[in-house]
């Protein structure tokens, strides 16, 4: 039996570029878990990008996935005076930035764009979807030094697209596709969507945002694809007395050891991480109970080591073929 190292996995991590100052007091309005090891930001901080960008590719991260899930409605060729549209113009503007440090780096994750249409189920028929993946095309696929670093997967280049949670299309994935790219697409809580499950298998082919307790995991060509890890998650006391879900806390890093563990034990091709650099509290309630993993004045660099710890593993297990 001949043994080879499983070098071919991937591993990606969440990241948000939608920080639009370096002042605290902006940051606290947004209501954050904690502050940064590096201090509070601005997302398209060059100096951040490239640090954020050493770190993750030191310890094993093979691409950021950035999250444009709420842009739909943004023209970059519009004006708005809306702090909404400003924040999403950080958001894309600081993905550029991105690129353009990145491309520089000999040492570096790639990048892909996680799209959304989240609250609009009829942006793929009305054109919507189209026009914001045309728009992600040209920006970032037609030009030679950000192509080289845009990841790509089964030879096409990667769009992770969010349809909310709970998916509005419980029946399948939705009836859109564009043959440039390679599509996956995204809710929340899988495990808790039953009618997408079965025995923790995505049947239909959704990419978890974030799973409670055990994950679920999509199959590709019969063979395990796609798992998210999170260091913790939120509880959820739900409307019926009966459906109540407590939150997996962080432990000291032991419930994002046991989520890449599962992930090595069922064999997945790819790793979703969640999160990097989110800090919002709706998202993550408390420290203890919070997702991200860029270092942080309460954590340090905790997470950080883990993660190389756990990808380490993940990529250079050895199997019997």
């Amino acid at each position: 039996m001949k043994q080879s190292k499983t070098n071919n996995r991937l591993t990606g991590i969440s990241y948000t570029t939608w920080h639009m100052t370096e002042d605290w007091e902006n940051w606290s309005a947004w209501d954050c878990w904690g502050k940064p090891q590096l201090g509070y930001y601005r997302s398209d901080n060059r100096d951040i990008i490239r640090q954020h960008a050493r770190w993750l590719a030191d310890v094993g991260v093979d691409f950021l996935f950035v999250d444009w899930s709420n842009n739909l409605g943004y023209n970059p060729t519009k004006e708005y005076d809306n702090l909404w549209f400003e924040m999403i113009k950080m958001i894309e503007d600081s993905t550029t930035v991105m690129f353009d440090e990145l491309s520089k780096m000999s040492k570096n994750p790639k990048i892909c764009i996680m799209a959304g249409i989240t609250g609009n189920p009829d942006a793929i028929s009305d054109g919507s979807l189209q026009q914001k993946v045309d728009q992600i095309y040209n920006e970032f696929l037609s030009y030679p030094d950000k192509e080289k670093i845009y990841q790509k997967y089964l030879g096409k280049p990667l769009l992770i697209i969010y349809v909310d949670t709970p998916t509005p299309f419980p029946d399948g994935l939705p009836e859109w596709d564009d043959s440039r790219f390679t599509i996956r697409w995204m809710t929340g809580y899988v495990t808790e969507q039953s009618f997408l499950t079965d025995n923790k298998i995505s049947k239909y082919g959704y990419w978890s945002w974030e799973d409670r307790g055990e994950q679920t995991y999509t199959m590709y060509n019969g063979q395990p694809e796609a798992m998210t890890v999170v260091p913790s998650w939120r509880g959820d006391p739900g409307g019926n007395k009966n459906f109540k879900l407590a939150a997996g806390k962080r432990e000291n890093g032991q419930t994002f050891r046991k989520q890449w563990e599962r992930a090595r034990e069922i064999g997945v091709k790819i790793v979703l991480n969640v999160s990097w650099n989110e800090w919002k509290v709706n998202e993550q309630p408390s420290p203890e109970v919070s997702k991200d993993i860029e270092p942080s004045v309460r954590y340090g660099e905790l997470y950080l080591e883990i993660l190389k710890e756990e990808i380490s593993k993940f990529k250079g297990e050895v199997h019997n073929d």
